[in-house]
């Protein structure tokens, strides 16, 4: 049996390498955890694959991922960040962003410091926000987080690409860095359309109340977008007096307004989003709409039920009190 899987393996890669014969995307599952020595055969045969073909593998494995919880490409994807091709260094680190191990942190800061292409580095700006928030709930070793913040603040500010300095400004958008809230508030208030919105992503991460008024505002912007952000913003924020305004975008012209306002009602919960999303329920005729607004609906009713034993357990508090 170990002989005909090793035997099966081995075609998988000829398979990948020979440009004759068809891109073999459904036996990709066969790359799924591979052990030591699995992976030591790819290593051996990657350079011999051609460049579009070790594309197409990373963008097919990416979405493998995010289809099938149970399969997992992350060594592939950790031996594919220092690939010749940006592309497929680019596409590794988005494949990576559910890796939570610290060690990965290191080969992050360098991409997003070093590397050549704008494609990459933005890349690395947008998978260190994650590491990011793991440092500021204290579940990366000690030292860690302050490299990360370096890092990021460093490309934020004089990275000579825009995209790069934005998506490591979103990343920041989670930490608690007094040299922060300016930045944001900088991009916020230059008023160019690309900056306003990575702007709205951070203050949205911030967990920082203050930043209210300025997304809700946004919720009437004319700019899809930033109405988009600034809905999605309103739930991560949790600002219950953005309701109304998320109920008038469930009708937005804007499929992706509309989605994130559907999230942040789930979010934020009372009877007024309940109400708004049963009626959108009952006529939403998209599939994953109808799933987004399920979710939406169970996430409220959980928390209506957490705010009630809340409210429980304070009553309780007072009457013990009170005795």
């Amino acid at each position: 049996m170990a002989r005909q899987m090793s035997a099966k393996f081995d075609d998988l890669l000829i398979a990948l390498e020979d440009a004759g014969r068809p891109f073999p995307v459904e036996r990709l599952s066969d790359l799924s955890d591979l052990d030591r020595e699995r992976m030591q055969r790819l290593r051996a045969m990657w350079p011999r694959i051609a460049d579009d073909r070790r594309r197409d593998l990373m963008t097919a494995l990416g979405q493998l991922a995010d289809d099938h919880i149970e399969f997992t490409f992350e060594r592939i994807n950790r031996f594919a960040i220092d690939d010749p091709l940006a592309e497929i260094r680019a596409q590794a680190i988005r494949n990576l962003w559910e890796c939570e191990d610290p060690r990965l942190v290191g080969p992050l800061l360098t991409a997003l410091a070093g590397d050549s292409h704008l494609e990459v580095r933005a890349a690395a700006g947008t998978a260190l926000g994650a590491f990011l928030f793991l440092g500021e709930t204290e579940a990366l070793p000690s030292g860690v987080l302050p490299r990360i913040e370096e890092g990021l603040l460093a490309a934020a500010t004089s990275d000579s690409a825009d995209e790069a300095r934005r998506r490591s400004l979103e990343s920041l958008g989670y930490s608690s860095r007094p040299e922060v809230p300016a930045l944001i508030e900088k991009a916020h208030a230059g008023g160019e359309p690309p900056w306003m919105r990575s702007s709205l992503i951070a203050m949205g991460r911030s967990a920082s109340k203050p930043w209210g008024p300025k997304v809700m505002h946004e919720l009437s912007s004319p700019a899809p977008p930033l109405r988009l952000e600034a809905a999605r913003a309103a739930g991560e924020l949790d600002l219950q007096d953005s309701v109304p305004s998320l109920i008038d975008l469930l009708d937005d012209v804007d499929d992706g307004v509309r989605r994130a306002a559907i999230w942040s009602l789930g979010q934020l919960g009372g009877a007024a989003a309940n109400e708004a999303l049963l009626r959108l329920v009952d006529r939403a005729e998209d599939d994953d709409e109808i799933e987004l607004l399920e979710d939406a609906l169970g996430n409220l009713a959980f928390v209506e039920g957490t705010r009630d034993l809340l409210l429980f357990d304070l009553d309780e508090d007072t009457e013990d009190s009170a005795s």
